[in-house]
């Protein structure tokens, strides 16, 4: 009867046990979850980061570009002043650059916001009639 009891006992432990590194293993997969979640979370600041800074410089490196450009444009209306037709073309010239700069400045920064903006989801139409029975139609 006392071998009984043991292995009663004995049975309870290891059942603890196994329960407690069950417990353990448990917490620790929820930990190496969160880390891994941590780093996903990091991974994409840092690349957001990256895309502003590359933004950042882009548009810098543009706005020199187009103030040298205008530099030039202003010193070669000079010798012109007097004459009204070229100094037209020179302004028209000028006008398209500066809409080009614009454009050109526009992209950069559609470019970044959608490599940054999550995309929404593609599937509208399962949402479609959905929104059609709610309003009664169908």
């Amino acid at each position: 009867m006392a071998m009984t009891t043991f292995r009663r006992l004995r049975v309870r432990g290891i059942a603890v046990s196994l329960g407690a590194a069950a417990f353990a293993w448990t917490a620790l997969a929820v930990a190496q979850t969160r880390q891994q979640q941590a780093h996903a979370q990091q991974r994409a600041q840092y690349q957001q980061n990256v895309h502003q800074q590359q933004l950042n410089n882009q548009l810098r490196d543009n706005r020199f570009s187009e103030q040298q450009r205008q530099n030039i444009s202003d010193n070669a209306k000079r010798p012109y002043t007097n004459d009204a037709a070229t100094t037209q073309q020179i302004n028209q010239a000028d006008q398209a650059h500066r809409d080009s700069y614009r454009n050109h400045q526009q992209d950069a920064v559609d470019s970044y916001d959608s490599a940054v903006t999550p995309r929404p989801a593609t599937n509208r139409s399962s949402s479609s009639p959905s929104r059609h029975a709610a309003d009664g139609g169908g």
